[in-house]
């Protein structure tokens, strides 16, 4: 960059700084003022920033897509398979079908602390935990949609904490049980987080809950999320 002629200098505070114009390769003739002795194009530095900002965004975004998937994982969520595209519809109840699932998504896409609670039912085999899945991973989905423009601006770690969880019934009991032993987490720690959660499916309703005690923590579930969304899969 060539500096072509200094201008009135610039009083800032109490000092004064050179005020130049300038020849820019990139970007012609522009004014500068000089910093410390450091002269740089106004526009060429904005332009850097602005890279940088872009790529930090970009990692960010990566960091936080794959923070999603092991949360995902970690919740019970199938990354791979359950998605409302991969449904294979019956020729002789496709139009049916369809309305079904349309509403699924649409109440996926609009979980919130009003959303009504569901029951999908059905014998085995009929798709119940697929579409289960579907709408835990569209909501995931559309959480992801919501993430601030700025990363700082929140806590990474946690933004996935409680957006769904799908976990059996019988899944329930046994790690609840696990509890009892010297575990940092209480059993009604555990059954509070699981009620924390935006959505919670409970899969396989009541199947192989052989003791009272169980079906007591999932009756608790329910309580501790009075006015909360919660999705229930039953046979």
């Amino acid at each position: 960059m060539e500096i072509i002629k200094e201008l009135p200098r610039v009083e800032v505070g109490n000092r004064f700084l050179r005020n130049l114009l300038t020849d820019c390769n990139t970007h012609g003739r522009t004014k500068h003022l000089d910093l410390n002795g450091s002269i740089e194009c106004y526009k060429c530095n904005d332009a850097k920033i602005q890279k940088a900002r872009d790529k930090r965004l970009k990692i960010d975004s990566q960091n936080m897509k794959a923070l999603m998937t092991t949360k995902m994982i970690l919740k019970g969520v199938s990354i791979n398979k359950g998605r409302f595209s991969d449904w294979q519809y019956d020729e002789t109840k496709n139009a049916e079908q369809r309305d079904k699932i349309a509403q699924l998504q649409q109440y996926s896409e609009s979980i919130n602390s009003d959303s009504p609670n569901l029951i999908i039912l059905g014998r085995t085999g009929t798709g119940k935990t697929m579409l289960a899945n579907a709408i835990a991973i569209n909501l995931y989905l559309e959480k992801e949609q919501s993430l601030p423009s700025e990363f700082d601006s929140y806590n990474q770690q946690d933004f996935y904490d409680h957006t769904c969880e799908l976990k059996t019934s019988c899944n329930i009991g046994s790690q609840a049980r696990a509890r009892w032993s010297k575990s940092q987490e209480s059993e009604h720690d555990y059954l509070r987080n699981l009620a924390a959660n935006e959505l919670l499916i409970i899969d396989d309703l009541g199947a192989y809950d052989g003791h009272a005690k169980d079906r007591e923590r999932i009756a608790q579930i329910i309580n501790l999320r009075y006015k909360k969304s919660a999705d229930l899969d039953n046979n």
